[in-house]
């Protein structure tokens, strides 16, 4: 998500180890734009996203739902 973004212009991440629970990013932008702009952005984007793909998925659960229990009419 925070690639999508023209600004920037690398985004990378790795993990320090995994007993830890610590991600490292590396995010470069163009320009003078503080990298975490970019980042709280792509988190922002990455939830609405989130959002979309579960109320989508409640909405088919409860169709699908409505349709079984009428078969079973």
């Amino acid at each position: 998500m925070v690639m999508k973004n023209p600004d920037v212009e690398f985004c990378g991440y790795c993990i320090t180890h995994p007993s830890e629970s610590k991600i490292n990013f590396r995010i470069q932008t163009r320009g003078s734009l503080p990298a975490v702009e970019p980042f709280r952005k792509g988190l922002n984007d990455l939830m609405g996203v989130c959002q979309h793909v579960l109320s989508t998925f409640e909405k088919s659960m409860k169709e699908y739902r409505a349709q079984r229990e009428e078969e079973m009419q």
